[in-house]
């Protein structure tokens, strides 16, 4: 008898944790549903990059999704860093070299930042590359960016092929990557 009821006992304990684990994987099968697809992807080598969309400096829109099928550069930098100022001058000089091959972006981390130092940047390296606003922080947020300089290398298939946190990036350096994600397409 008293096996009986240890069996019973056991049987009854393994039902209710089976249709528990059940009910726990339908109910975050629905959460997950409904989430937020942009958290999907993962701001990591070779996942999709996330699309955004951001002002330039004259209030044109850039839509990152509208570049596919071109390879991409984008650089995360702020006027106050140093590394970001050192590296400059390498991106403005890869920019004029490739840019018939290669779409540059470069975010400015604009809720951290002040527009005018913005400006008297771009005027002072006599950059002619698109700059992008992220005046609320979002697109940073989005990318996870947590150090400046940071530079994503981007596949014309919007794959990240690599990842540069911190800086500042030497002109070969940055041509040797650009050449590297030229080769992949």
């Amino acid at each position: 008898m008293k096996n009986k009821n240890q069996t019973i006992i056991i049987r009854t304990f393994s039902i209710i944790l089976i249709l528990s684990s059940a009910v726990w994987i339908i109910l975050t099968t629905i959460q997950t549903g409904r989430r937020d697809q942009s958290i999907l992807y993962a701001p990591q080598i070779g996942f999709l990059l996330p699309d955004f969309e951001l002002s330039g400096l004259r209030g044109e829109n850039y839509l990152l999704s509208s570049y596919q099928g071109k390879p991409i550069v984008i650089n995360f930098w702020a006027s106050w860093c140093k590394p970001c100022e050192a590296e400059m001058p390498a991106i403005q000089n890869m920019y004029r070299k490739y840019n018939s091959d290669i779409v540059f972006l470069t975010i400015n981390n604009t809720n951290q930042d002040n527009l005018t130092d913005v400006l008297n940047f771009i005027n002072k390296y006599q950059l002619e590359f698109p700059v992008l606003l992220d005046n609320e922080g979002k697109v940073n947020s989005l990318f996870k960016i947590q150090a400046l300089p940071t530079t994503f290398f981007v596949s014309s298939n919007g794959i990240i092929q690599e990842i540069i946190i911190g800086g500042p990036m030497s002109e070969v350096l940055l041509e040797i990557r650009i050449n590297k994600l030229l080769e992949t397409q």
